[in-house]
């Protein structure tokens, strides 16, 4: 997760080196795991953008204090959907730098400026730091060897990491965006992410449920099938689940399931076991208890599964706009085009559509008067 926040920073400030100011860094982590707990139930389509908008904030809350560049935001959803998600966390997050402080500023007395101003000062009075109690770590850290210590330090900040931020398995992602490539469905894997997310790490927190530790790829492919068959359903009038469409979508799913178990690399900076940890092969009897599971927990309730029609509408809307650039960019590379320096200026060029139009159109006009200003030949009749 710390990666995926790196990564939002330095989208935000392109200009900016890869060595990020641990002061931002961590206040973007820390917003966003505030953000899933008084943010828990946002859109599909607005969580996608979650940890973008946290980003965002950070740099905006930080970028005086710590001399950010300029901010450049490109965010993965539209401008509309994304700045109402930005107010909206930017309203509900708190900002520390916020906190009102004394504006009084206290003037010394008559009496106490002319004693100081002929009395030595004896003592001056000295800032004590703060310290705060020690953990059981930070008290045995001096009686242990180095290699146990760093050990332990780094056992325990990962724990810490993984309290904060509670990642889903880091397979999960690249192999819905494999399965969604496959079957040219691109724009619909960050909200089978979505929900994947929202079953597992409910409200920031892992799920209770027993089920799903051992079955997270079942999980899976049963989300990419609902989100399929509620795809269907809405750009197609009647389509329903039935046994002549189950099956074979079925199928395809545990195909595209099998061929990102083999095609999907794994990071150079992760373990394989670490990485596949909790991946395993399914049948199609795992597939059906699956499907069966997902409907009696109702985990289809979330606000991911209703804003799939959001989602479709906006890729509609994207679509209509990149037909009519394509459109206007054919329009546009059908005129001719001339250089401002070019010998052939169009005035001069004889040859063009327009002067060829003009052309037909007077040639036809001129024809036209030829007929009628030419007398018809008189038939001569020869008396035999």
């Amino acid at each position: 997760m710390s990666r995926q926040i790196e990564q939002a920073l330095l989208s935000l400030m392109p200009t900016y080196g890869s060595d990020l100011p641990p002061a931002l860094v961590e206040l973007a982590g820390s917003l966003l795991a505030q953000s899933r707990h008084r943010a828990s139930t946002l859109k599909a389509d607005e969580e996608i953008a979650r940890q973008y908008a946290c980003a965002n904030i950070a740099c905006e809350r930080l970028k005086t204090s710590l001399d950010l560049p300029p901010i450049a935001p490109r965010p993965p959803i539209p401008p509309r959907i994304y700045n109402r998600l930005y107010a909206h966390l930017d309203a509900i997050l708190p900002n520390a730098s916020t906190t009102p402080r004394s504006s009084r500023v206290r003037i010394p007395s008559r009496r106490i400026r002319e004693n100081a101003d002929t009395t030595p000062i004896k003592s001056q009075a000295r800032a004590v730091p703060s310290r705060g109690t020690p953990t059981k770590e930070m008290s045995l850290a001096k009686f242990r060897t180095p290699s146990r210590a760093a050990s332990a330090l780094k056992a325990r900040r990962l724990d810490v990491q993984g309290s904060r931020h509670h990642r889903v398995h880091p397979w999960i992602q690249p192999v819905v965006r494999h399965m969604c490539a496959e079957s040219d469905q691109k724009k619909l894997a960050p909200t089978i992410f979505a929900g994947i997310e929202y079953t597992l790490v409910p409200d920031g927190r892992p799920a209770e449920d027993a089920w799903l530790v051992d079955h997270v790829t079942d999980l899976v492919a049963a989300m990419y099938f609902f989100v399929m068959m509620r795809v269907r359903s809405i750009t197609s009038v009647g389509a329903g689940i039935n046994q002549e469409s189950y099956v074979p979508l079925r199928k395809e799913i545990l195909t595209l399931l099998a061929q990102a178990g083999q095609q999907v690399a794994v990071p150079a900076f992760e373990e394989q076991d670490a990485f596949w940890a909790g991946w395993r092969s399914i049948q199609s009897r795992d597939f059906d208890a699956a499907v069966a599971k997902v409907n009696e927990k109702n985990w289809l309730s979330g606000d991911w599964y209703d804003g799939i029609v959001d989602v479709l509408c906006s890729m509609d809307k994207v679509d209509v706009d990149m037909l009519e650039l394509e459109q206007e960019e054919e329009r546009q590379a059908s005129l001719p085009t001339r250089r401002a320096d070019a010998m052939l200026q169009e005035q001069n060029d004889y040859l063009s559509e327009t002067r060829r139009a003009d052309f037909a159109a007077w040639r036809d006009e001129m024809l036209d008067k030829i007929a009628r200003a030419v007398p018809k030949e008189s038939v001569v009749e020869i008396d035999a």
